[in-house]
């Protein structure tokens, strides 16, 4: 597909309408998989942690093979078994005796997203050029917001008035809706790739030296993110729960918050392709760190604010931070990835950005366990501060405006 004659519609059904259906999917267990793993194997804060962090993991640990996958086989292929291996994960864990078979369907889950996304983002990163990605991509991102709303108000209804493991089956049945959608719409398209006789590690090791100044600075900024964004998937659940609220209520603000995610992805694309990357960025840290922050007052609620409003306000912020910076990291990834051995490059940048998607909920848990759930919140205040900082100080622009025509 030619870049000159890209348009947002010619990827309609072969890449939005797939991953929108996945990310609702995702979506139906946030209000109910830490609830889940706590009441049902009477697990603590801490294996909580673990069982939202451990999609992250899965994802980080083939993040990597993901685009050696993509090279080796293709991109249709590779997204294809991601699809198959998310329904399986959504099978397994729905049927899970035991919190370590639980943790084992959550590592494939993340296996399963590395493999999908990675191949979409690899295609589209080629698709589409420079002046337009912050449109799309923030589209990309927002679309999973808006079938975010749509997933944890099904999980929440269905945990509460079916059964806690009914969303797991759900996602299990989107997945494989998810699957005939791609097999009747999927588009052959190969990348161009970097011939070389170094092996797997070898390739790892050159792409990552090539590119070191990207993943130690923007990579940095993007783990920060991610870090935030994967906390409020323990932080809000967590404390919904403690305050004594339903599943479907906990379901119902958690969809609040998504919804105002949605609302906030146009402005998002507008912004980075008119202004720049990072002016979407820093206040998504400020608008994040200052709504988790926030949520940790629950105990001792600040000016008039109930525990229950205080819940509500800080979730209507989160969606506001999350979603103003929506499709940020996946811009970031596809100015800086190179037209060669995208698969490559964009593998270890998912890599070094899932580890904070990964250590978000993990470190919550841990600091919850060992001390409070209100200074795990406070604590996202200082990763928020690491983000502005790189992304204001290290972080280059990356959007390459056109110039303008000589009247």
């Amino acid at each position: 597909m030619n870049k000159e004659k890209f348009s947002i519609k010619s990827i309609i059904w072969s890449v939005y309408a797939p991953s929108f259906l996945l990310s609702m999917g995702q979506g139906v267990l946030i209000p109910v998989l830490p609830i889940f793993a706590r009441d049902t194997f009477q697990s603590g804060d801490l294996l909580v942690g673990f069982a939202i962090a451990a999609r992250h993991f899965g994802t980080m640990g083939f993040d990597v093979p993901a685009g050696i996958l993509i090279n080796r086989f293709g991109l249709n292929r590779t997204m294809i078994s991601g699809v198959i291996l998310f329904g399986i994960s959504a099978i397994i864990a729905g049927f899970s005796g035991s919190f370590s078979i639980l943790l084992f369907s959550r590592l494939l889950a993340g296996a399963s997203f590395a493999l999908w996304s990675i191949s979409r983002h690899a295609y589209i990163a080629s698709v589409i050029p420079n002046e337009s990605r912050g449109k799309a991509l923030s589209l990309f991102g927002g679309l999973g917001r808006i079938a975010t709303i749509i997933g944890p108000l099904l999980g929440g209804i269905l945990a509460q008035f079916v059964s806690i493991r009914a969303p797991f089956f759900l996602q299990g049945g989107i997945a494989l809706v998810t699957l005939f959608l791609i097999l009747k719409t999927s588009v052959n398209y190969e990348l161009s790739q970097r011939k070389t006789n170094d092996g797997y590690l070898g390739d790892f090791k050159n792409t990552f030296l090539d590119h070191k100044n990207a993943y130690l600075t923007a990579g940095v900024a993007a783990i920060a993110l991610q870090f935030l964004r994967a906390s409020r998937e323990i932080v809000i659940p967590l404390w919904g729960d403690n305050i004594g609220l339903r599943k479907d209520e906990i379901g119902y603000i958690t969809t609040l918050s998504f919804a105002v995610d949605s609302i906030m992805f146009p402005i998002s694309g507008y912004i980075m392709d008119k202004f720049g990357r990072r002016f979407t960025g820093i206040p998504a840290f400020t608008i994040l760190g200052f709504s988790l922050v926030l949520i940790g007052t629950i105990n001792s609620p600040i000016l008039f604010l109930t525990s229950y409003s205080t819940l509500i306000c800080a979730s209507i912020l989160s969606g506001v931070g999350n979603g103003i910076s929506s499709g940020l990291v996946l811009t970031l990834g596809s100015d800086l990835s190179p037209s060669e051995n995208k698969g490559g490059f964009l593998g270890i940048w998912r890599l070094i950005s899932d580890g904070g998607g990964a250590a978000g909920p993990t470190v919550m848990g841990l600091i919850a366990n060992s001390f409070s759930l209100a200074i795990a919140s406070y604590s996202s205040g200082f990763i928020a501060l690491i983000g502005i900082f790189f992304l204001r100080f290290f972080v280059k622009e990356t959007l390459i405006k056109k110039p303008r025509k000589e009247e």
